[in-house]
């Protein structure tokens, strides 16, 4: 201890340690009577121990002194340390604790104190929280608890001894704190007293908490708690303010709270048991408790009162508490013992604000209670009677022994009693300046409200009123200049004003609960309030008292579904919401019900009023009514000059939208008058059952002087129509311009609504007319009455307030790295320049960094690099922006050589202007999807965009190497509108991408104003497409989509759903992609692009296996556009002329291309091209890259290096030869090109890579031969032939006979020419599994798929003689995928003399899917297809199905006939229409069903329509032994029936009985037995 000296603390005394800071752990006594501390600072984790064991035994007393102390940093001051039996053995100790204050400090008070001690703890502030406490409880089994106690009483022993708090307060922060904390037991023995005094109690759940601890009051000792302020809200069961093991009183003592209030949640007191024995007494007297009960016992027989005591419950008043909106109760319930006979007086009770009469019902005391009178005196209710004497009138008079004014046992302490009362004329509410603030304590008593001037708020803050104990003051509320994160005020009935003025939010939320009193004020002023979350500002169950005034003014608001929510009905009592000056955005277009202002209702009333007027609004509806709205007795509903955005996402965004009645009467007005909207209606109302109605004198609604352009209906919805106007109320319409022109009003209104037009003056529009004296027509301008205000006299008027500037905050400059960790999770100072990773794991899906890029200092350059880092199971990369595009310094965000498993980049909403973002280098393996902040995306995808805006910015993403696990993710995936505008570009390049279904899904994609949209170079392995874009797409102004140099095994390039529009000198390139076998668009059937004479598409240099166009490309082309196509492959062949282009779809082409030709139209962005030398295009100004595109080409790492070079595969042999008796290298090859003859003869084809194409289109001669003879298929091995109708070939001969499949695929493929002939026979298919194939979305495991397969002019295709075998369920032998099986003029399909063994019972033999436009088989002019005596050995669930409509016409035939089967559901299934026309055969015949199918053997679900043809169904035999089948079943009705039969005859069961039928009687079928 430093040499004690005086006055080093100003006033120090003699002999004190005074005025130093210690910041070492120490040990006083050492001999010595006195310890004496003064103005001293305990600073640290330290421990400096008053030891009076080892202080002077001889001396008089022992003095232990602490004043003007201060203790911080978890310092502990630790007072006693005596047994009980050698606490008698030492002189009296006097303790003496004035004016301390603690941070964070603990002051313990362990053992027996001497006899005749004094402790005194006086004007001290003691503040702890579990976080920051460092005190470890000494209870066995406790070490681990943490309850960041302020005052801790370790095995206190009161040995008559008096212990005093007063004019003290406590605080304890945090989840399971307690503010004192008794271990060890506390007891209060031989006369002595416990006085807590005029103190101030708060915690977050307990104030006195004791750990397997009892209390014990005994042989004649006081516990008092009198005159004192608990706050401790806990809402946990059994979660007591005081809470003890068993609490004893006995002996003649008092356990006594007196004038003191406890705002609460479970209980004041919870205890085990609870004894008052000994002639003892129980005291409540003149508290205010506002909790569920006063005293809690646990134990249901843990309640006796014994000897004469006595329980005095007096002048108490009980009510609900934080716990509990239905239980108030004086105890729980409990069953005394039947020895105990309680005395229990009641005297002036009330509970709930009613006065107590039955202690039973209302207070739930289950034992008799006397109830006196208020005023009533009895001794041994109002007295301790042991000693009482006598009482003179309701004054008790002490007997020997009593003291006080109720006769206590033990003497009253001395000093006792509050600080004197403040001047009443003092009422400023004292300022915090600066500095950041992560907490707010309850106020102390007095306190009449809270200021924060510059203050950076670092956590959430919750401001609870009723925590201020001010009654009948105004509470004030100041934020000036503060940064928040998250602000909630919470009313609780009382007057005050709120006032948050230039602040900035850009988390979390500012939020207003509960009941704001009468004549308050809220006032929002000059602050940027931007949140992450659904709303910027909530009201919710929020009560504004009559006569208040809510006022919103100037403001920019932001939220994510709503800039201002109103959780719960407004109510407008007198006051008036005031809406004025502010830009209020939402971002997320999702919701229907998304506003700028959300009210679930509104009732205005005696003069309220709601006034939103000239603010900037933009998102789905400007003021979104929920609900009914009421407006009564001169209120006044008022949406005026403000100006508002529709969300071009949303169907018909309103400025006013009603989604409930409105009712108007007693003088009421609603007006809408002077909006300016874009792209919306100006009054919408949800539905027909809604009504406006008005009714009574001076009511009135105006509606005039609005402006719209750009929107589809000026007023939308049914409803506006039964707008009912009693008179005389009235209704006035005028002046309002859609684009220019006044809106036409006929059928919008009734009649009875006031029509006026533009140029006259409507007194009701241009007037608010109760506060109007007269008006000026020449002018239409009004003279106010006294007292209104305004150019529309209005009853109200907004202060004028000082804005000072927006809340500035300081800027971290740390340029340091985070280097080579692993993070689960983190929190990110967003309020930085500079953001570094390196080396660095984030693990889990706790750990996701989310860059909110519009909360970080934007004025400034942002950096933000990880480098090398590694994302893991969850882990995310979030960058979020905003509405709009906020203006920035630049962003610099880098992702490079980074590795990804199940982790993903995310950019969301509107990105800051002048980003430039590069992900490159990543390589990833997703095996499950990842959740993102706010969005429902769940794909399995690398980068996702969610509603993104690029603004004079660049986003490239590179060298991505991505692998999903299972086939259904996106590689990169947009959702919402993605939109580039002002020069912006997206760039993905040298991307690798495997097992996934799309490259880039974009949902809707806008690129405009010289911006650039490109997929270079990247590669797919497998999947559906390189881009699907599934709704709008738009380049425009200017704007370039290029699609060059991409490759993969994929169906499509481009996978379109919606219109294409190519408009203001912008070009679509699509060069050199190559997807093999594949098709460059998927088959829309429509006409899927629109171009305006100024704009180019390029097609040249691509390899496919069709188009995939079935009409032309072009929609609208207008005069002037120009479309350069060819040198393209199409399924081997080269395409180059326009009447070549035009035989696959590509029409309407202005320059025909040749390979190797260079036109400015063709390989350059022309408007920024000056001349194109050598195939080199040469850029104007404005011009970058190697076409001269309008915006920067982003920089980035070259592409990785080359795939390794694919084995040698063996030479072509000479016509007649072979390629024989060898294992075939595991590439994917295309074959044929230039060759008459191709032979394999056993050969093994094996794995996975192994997919040989036979591109027939590229095979010449006048009669070409493909033959596999032998061959093994095995482990993935696919044998794709690919058919071009257009092949330069006179005949075409394939053979595929003898070879084996196990688990590999046989697919013919497209048109074949005409005098095809191919044979499928002898071979036997093996499948387990799926089998995927390049260009082909296969859904199931099958043996031979076909896609588009159109046999046509003296063709055959047979399968004859094969054994098919499939062991997993729902598989099919073989598959027609996407497109019709096409069969005409004199050709035929035949399936014939095979056998199949289909395992799992729910395979299909044959399935022709098809699609709902191109059928599931067409049969045309002379042709069949066959399929006949086939032999099935296990049940199936269809021998054949078709999916879509069959299609049998002009002489041709489809003949099912002798095939023998088992069970099924149904052997022939047609889930759609057959259309059998103009002397064509349906035949099924002679077929032998060994199990009866179970619902028919022929199924036609949909019609059969036919025209001079007919249907057969004959000679079929069926064996069943639970009934008699159906043959034939045809649920409905045909459309076409001419000249037409459906003969049925001897289908026979059993060798006997004729089977059923079920035909609609309209078929008028022949059944003939």
């Amino acid at each position: 201890v430093p040499v004690a000296r005086a006055g080093g603390g100003g006033d120090g005394a003699e002999g004190c340690v005074s005025g130093v800071t210690l910041t070492e752990s120490v040990t006083v006594g050492g001999g010595r009577a006195t310890a004496c501390f003064d103005s001293v600072v305990f600073s640290g984790p330290i421990t400096v121990a008053m030891d009076l064991r080892s202080m002077d035994l001889f001396a008089d007393a022992l003095n232990v002194t602490l004043r003007r102390c201060v203790l911080v940093g978890g310092a502990q001051l630790r007072i006693g340390g005596l047994s009980e039996s050698t606490a008698y053995l030492m002189p009296h100790a006097l303790v003496n604790m004035t004016n301390v204050t603690s941070l964070e400090g603990t002051i313990v008070l362990h053992g027996a104190m001497p006899l005749h001690s004094r402790v005194l703890l006086a004007n001290s502030t003691l503040r702890a929280t579990v976080g920051g406490s460092h005190y470890v409880p000494a209870t066995p089994g406790h070490a681990g608890s943490r309850y960041g106690p302020a005052l801790v009483l370790d095995g206190v022993r009161l040995l008559s001894t008096r212990f005093v708090m007063t004019r003290s307060t406590l605080v304890c922060g945090g989840g399971s704190c307690a503010a004192i904390l008794v271990e060890r037991g506390l007891g209060v023995n031989l006369s002595s007293v416990f006085y807590m005094d005029n103190c101030a109690v708060m915690s977050r759940t307990h104030v006195m908490y004791a750990l397997a601890s009892d209390l014990r009051v005994a042989g004649g000792s006081v516990f008092s708690i009198q005159n004192s302020s608990w706050s401790a809200p806990s809402i946990g069961v059994y979660e007591g303010a005081c809470v003890f093991g068993d609490v004893a009183v006995d002996g003649g003592s008092v356990l006594q709270m007196v004038s003191s209030t406890f705002r609460l949640g479970f209980a004041v007191l919870v205890a085990a048991t609870l004894t008052v024995t000994g002639g003892s007494w129980l005291l409540h007297r003149d508290n205010e408790f506002r909790t569920a009960y006063v005293v809690y016992v646990v134990h249901e027989n843990g309640v006796a009162f014994c000897d004469r005591s006595v329980w005095s419950i007096l002048y108490n008043n009980i009510t609900y508490g934080s716990y509990s909106s239905t239980i108030v109760s004086m105890t729980s319930s409990w069953s005394l013992p039947s020895d105990s006979r309680p005395t229990i007086y009641g005297v002036c009770n009330e509970a709930r604000g009613s006065p107590v009469t039955d202690y039973g019902v209302y207070l739930n005391i289950g034992t008799p209670v006397t109830v006196l009178d208020c005023g009533a005196c009895t001794m041994d209710a109002v007295c301790f009677a042991t000693r009482t004497s006598s009482m003179n009138g309701c004054r008790c008079v002490c007997a020997a022994g009593g003291y006080g004014d109720t006769c206590l046992p033990a003497a009253v302490p001395d000093g006792l009693g509050p600080f004197p009362l403040p001047d009443a004329r003092d009422t400023e509410v004292r300022c915090v300046h600066g500095g950041s603030i992560s907490s707010v304590d309850d106020p102390d008593p007095g306190v009449r409200g809270l200021c924060f001037v510059s203050v950076t708020f670092t956590a959430a803050i919750v401001l609870e009123l009723w925590r201020f104990d001010a009654p009948e003051q105004t509470l004030n509320i100041t934020l000036l200049q503060c940064v928040l994160m998250d602000l909630s005020i919470k009313g609780s009935g009382a007057r005050v004003h709120v006032s948050v003025t230039s602040s900035v939010l850009d988390w979390g939320a500012l939020e207003f609960e509960g009941n704001f009193g009468a004549s308050s004020q809220i006032l929002v002023v000059g602050s940027t309030l931007v949140s992450k979350w659904s709303h910027a500002i909530a009201f919710l169950d929020f009560a504004l008292g009559a006569n208040s005034t809510l006022l919103l003014l100037d403001n920019r608001i932001e939220g994510n579904r709503y800039a201002v929510y109103f959780a719960n009905a407004a109510v407008v009592d007198g006051g008036g919401i005031i809406v004025r000056g502010n830009t209020l955005r939402t971002m997320d277009v999702a919701y229907g019900t998304r506003s700028a202002l959300y009210f679930r209702s509104v009732n205005l009333k005696k003069g309220g009023y709601f006034d939103v007027e000239n603010n900037t609004m933009s998102a789905a509806n400007g003021v979104y009514f929920f609900g009914d709205t009421t407006v009564s007795s001169a209120g006044l509903l008022r949406v005026a000059d403000c100006t508002f955005v529709g969300d071009a996402g949303m169907f018909d965004p309103t400025l006013v939208y009603l989604d409930g009645s409105v009712t108007l009467q007693g003088g009421a007005q609603w007006r809408v008058t002077g909006n300016n909207v874009s792209a919306a209606s100006i009054l919408s109302i949800s539905g027909p059952w809604h009504k406006i109605q008005l009714s009574d004198s001076g009511t009135a609604v105006a509606l005039a002087h609005n402006r719209q352009v750009e929107g589809s209906a000026f007023f939308s919805g049914q409803a506006l129509s039964n707008t009912v106007v009693s008179s005389p109320a009235h209704f006035v319409v005028g002046c309002n311009l859609k684009d220019g022109r006044e809106v036409s009003y006929d059928g919008v209104f009734p009649e009875d609504v006031v029509v006026f037009r533009c140029g006259t003056c409507n007194d009701d529009a241009a007037c608010y007319m109760p506060g109007t004296e007269s008006v000026d027509h020449s002018s239409c301008s009004c003279s106010c009455k006294d007292g209104w205000h305004g150019a529309s006299c209005l009853p109200f008027e907004v202060p004028d307030t000082v804005v000072p500037p927006v809340a500035e905050r300081a800027v971290d400059g740390d340029t340091s790295c985070v280097v080579n960790q692993t993070l689960t999770n983190l929190t990110l100072n967003m309020w930085k320049t500079h953001h570094c990773y390196v080396g660095v794991t984030f693990s889990g899906v706790g750990a996701v960094l989310t860059f909110f890029l519009n909360s970080m200092p934007l004025h400034l350059p942002i950096n933000i690099a990880f480098t090398g880092c590694t994302f893991l199971d969850g882990a995310a990369l979030q960058f979020v922006g905003g509405a709009g595009a906020a203006e920035s310094a630049g962003v610099l965000i880098r992702v490079s050589q980074t590795v990804m498993r199940s982790s993903v980049v995310a950019f969301l909403l509107a990105l800051p202007q002048h980003c430039d973002i590069a992900v490159t280098g990543i390589d990833a393996v997703q095996a499950f999807e990842v959740q993102l902040r706010d969005t429902r995306i769940t794909k399995l995808s690398v980068v996702m965009l969610r509603k993104v805006v690029l603004t004079a910015s660049s986003l490239l993403v590179s060298n991505v190497r991505a692998r999903a696990t299972r086939q259904r993710g996106f590689g990169l995936h947009s959702t919402g509108l993605l939109k580039l505008v002002r020069g912006s570009s997206l760039y993905t390049r040298y991307c690798s991408f495997d097992k996934y279904t799309h490259m880039f899904y974009i949902h809707r994609l806008s690129v405009s104003d010289r911006s650039v949209f490109a997929l270079l170079n990247n590669t797919m392995s497998a999947g559906t497409s390189l881009l699907c874009q599934y709704y709008g797409f738009s380049v425009s102004d200017h704007s370039v989509l290029r699609m060059v140099g991409n490759r993969g095994s994929v169906c499509y390039v481009i996978r379109n759903e919606e219109l294409w529009n190519v408009q203001e000198s912008s070009w679509l390139d699509w060069r050199d992609n190559d997807v093999e076998v594949g098709a460059m668009f998927q088959d829309t059937e429509f006409a899927f692009m629109s171009i305006d004479g100024s704009s180019v598409v390029t097609l040249t240099g691509c390899k496919m296996g069709s188009t995939g166009l079935s009409v032309s490309l072009l929609s609208q082309a207008d005069a002037g556009y120009r479309f350069v196509a060819g040198c393209l492959t199409v399924a081997g062949r080269v395409v180059t002329t326009a009447a070549e282009l035009a035989l696959h779809g590509i029409t309407n082409v202005t320059t025909a291309a040749a390979c190797g030709e260079c036109t400015k139209d063709g390989v350059c962005f022309a408007p920024l091209t000056t001349a194109v030398i050598d195939c080199k295009c040469q850029c104007a100004a404005g011009g970058h890259g190697d076409v001269c595109v309008p915006a920067p080409v982003p920089a980035g790492p070259p592409p990785s290096l080359p795939p390794p070079t694919p084995p040698r595969t063996p030479p072509t042999p000479p016509v007649g030869e072979c390629i024989s008796d060898m294992v075939y290298p595991e590439v994917a090859q295309a074959v044929g090109g230039g060759l008459s003859w191709l032979c394999y003869r056993n050969v093994t084809f094996s794995g996975g890579g192994m997919s040989l194409t036979v591109l027939i289109g590229a095979m010449t001669g006048g009669v070409v031969n493909v033959r596999f003879d032998g061959c093994t298929w095995r482990d993935g091995a696919v044998l794709l032939l690919l058919g071009n109708a257009h092949a330069a070939v006179r005949s075409l001969n394939i053979i595929v006979t003898g070879n084996t499949f196990s688990d590999a695929l046989l697919s013919p493929e497209g048109g074949f020419p005409p005098h095809t002939n191919i044979t499928i026979s002898g071979n036997r298919f093996t499948v387990t599994r799926l089998i995927p194939r390049s260009g082909l979305e296969l859904g199931s495991p099958s043996c031979v798929a076909m896609n588009e397969l159109v046999i046509t002019n003296d063709s055959a295709v047979v399968l004859s003689g094969n054994v098919f075998l499939t062991v997993s369920a729902s598989s099919s032998a073989i598959h027609v995928v996407e497109y019709a099986l096409r069969v005409s003029w004199y050709s035929v399909f035949a399936v014939v003399g095979n056998a199949f063994h289909m395992a799992g019972g729910n395979s299909t033999l044959i399935h022709l899917e098809g699609s709902s436009h191109s059928l599931s088989l067409s049969v045309l002019n002379n042709s069949a297809v066959v399929i006949r005596g086939n032999f099935v050995s296990r049940s199936v669930k269809h021998f054949i199905l078709f999916f879509w409509a069959l299609r049998v016409e002009s002489l041709s035939a489809v003949v099912f006939r002798g095939n023998d089967m088992q069970g099924s559901s149904a052997v022939f299934h047609s889930k759609y229409s057959l259309l059998i026309y103009y002397n064509s055969w349906l035949q099924l015949s002679g077929n032998l069903c060994r199990v009866s199918p179970s619902e028919a053997f022929a199924v036609l679900r949909s019609k059969v329509n036919l025209r001079d043809s007919t249907v057969s169904v004959s000679g079929n035999k069926f064996m069943s032994s639970t009934g008699t089948p159906t043959v034939l079943r045809i649920s409905t009705g045909p459309r076409d029936m001419k000249n037409r039969a459906i003969v049925a005859a001897c289908n026979t069961v059993n060798g006997g009985e004729e089977a059923k039928y079920s035909i609609p009687s309209v078929y008028n079928a022949t059944i003939l037995t």
